[in-house]
């Protein structure tokens, strides 16, 4: 297996040697003998829920390809860190995996402060990985030719986003938005498509991770009496800053991806009621509303396997991302760095968000977003909501003009 080790990566290695986290699996060398995925999620800490169940969805998915053959014949193996929420420690871990374990490949946390953090030194280190998260900062740099991605960007379905608002009719629009990559990052996104798209935005206001109090923030958008307000919300912040939105906004809502179910459940159905976005997702609360055959089988796979429905969409992201890697592994034929990231170009195969294709050259899986609303906990495409009348009874049923 191929790694440039610098002696930058050595020096900070050894520097950090004493790193609290553990990992969750023995040490693996690289011998050929399996092939060793290095994975890093935030399994403790304020926000545990994605990281964990990301892990599930991996350990499900290498018992699968373990015994349908492997990678070319070899077992697959991963060794977990937990970053308990930290970009410093997620460095940290990436020194271990490179140096200490000399791993084959790394999935990277839903973080996606986390992955932006470690992208230099994994490619630095020439490392084949994916991260999870669905910022759209992380994969701007084209000459970060190790680094792919098998979850959504979320700046791809902005646009979809955008057009699913005009398709309502609105033109205005007020931004809540957190201070995440992911969440600023998108938020940027977003506030530069709409002049482009005829829309214009009123408002953006900020809230912060840690805060419980948005009065002051949904006062200003409700005063610029906005169409619709677009949520670029933290996990954390999201279902009280919805709740206090709800106290006094009953009109449409859009994000940048569904809502996981724990979120639903947190902010109350009710508040999470006519809410727009487009993503290659949505999350289910009971098997019997899956209508696609392969996301069908894949959650009777996880049921059978822990005795529960997935309650978070990382579960997708991590099994798309491992199918991705096993795809590319079987048209490289061999395992080597290098043989598997010019084989990830070529790979394109059905996923659980639609064909995952990464035949663009871009190192993004997905670029077609659908878009859904939410209400009473059930997804319908837009276009068949509208068409069934779905926005007259929203008109009626909130007293809205609009």
């Amino acid at each position: 297996m191929k790694r440039k080790v610098t002696v930058m990566l050595l020096v900070f290695a050894l520097f950090f040697a004493v790193c609290g986290s553990c990992a969750l699996a023995p040490t693996a060398s690289a011998s050929g003998e399996k092939f060793v995925i290095g994975t890093f999620l935030q399994l403790t800490g304020a926000l545990p829920i994605p990281g964990n169940e990301a892990k599930r969805s991996i350990d499900m998915a290498i018992k699968y390809i373990n015994a349908n053959g492997g990678f070319n014949g070899v077992p697959v193996e991963a060794i977990y860190y937990d970053t308990n929420g930290s970009p410093e420690e997620a460095v940290k871990i990436v020194q271990k995996l490179i140096v200490d374990h000399q791993v084959d490949a790394v999935i990277a946390s839903v973080n996606s402060t986390e992955v932006a953090a470690t992208i230099p030194y994994l490619n630095e280190a020439e490392v084949y990985h994916f991260g999870l998260g669905t910022s759209p900062a992380w994969m701007a740099d084209d000459s970060r030719i190790w680094t792919f991605r098998a979850s959504p960007n979320n700046g791809r379905g902005l646009a979809s986003s955008a057009e699913s608002i005009l398709k309502l009719g609105y033109k205005t629009l007020a931004i809540m938005a957190g201070n995440s990559d992911n969440a600023k990052a998108s938020a940027d996104a977003l506030e530069a498509l709409c002049p482009e798209m005829g829309l214009t935005v009123i408002t953006r206001q900020t809230c912060d991770a840690d805060e419980t109090d948005f009065t002051a923030q949904v006062a200003r958008v409700i005063s610029g009496d906005p169409d619709i307000v677009f949520l670029c919300l933290d996990a954390v912040s999201f279902p009280q800053a919805l709740k206090q939105l709800r106290m006094n906004y009953r009109g449409m809502l859009a994000g940048m991806d569904s809502l996981a179910v724990e979120y639903q459940e947190l902010a109350g159905l009710d508040n999470c009621t006519y809410y727009v976005f487009a993503y290659p997702y949505v999350d289910y609360a009971r098997l019997e509303d899956s209508t696609i055959p392969i996301v069908t089988e894949y959650l009777e796979r996880f049921i059978a396997e822990y005795g529960e429905m997935p309650i978070n969409n990382t579960t997708f992201r991590a099994w798309d991302t491992m199918m991705a890697m096993w795809e590319a592994a079987k048209i490289a034929g061999n395992n080597d760095s290098n043989a598997l990231r010019e084989a990830t170009h070529k790979v394109k195969v059905p996923g659980l968000g639609g064909m995952i294709d990464y035949t663009d050259g871009s190192r993004e899986a997905y670029s077609v977003f659908n878009p859904f609303i939410l209400m009473d906990g059930q997804y319908s495409l837009l276009e068949d909501w509208l068409a069934d009348g779905g926005y007259e009874e929203y008109l009626a049923a909130t007293g809205r003009n609009r």
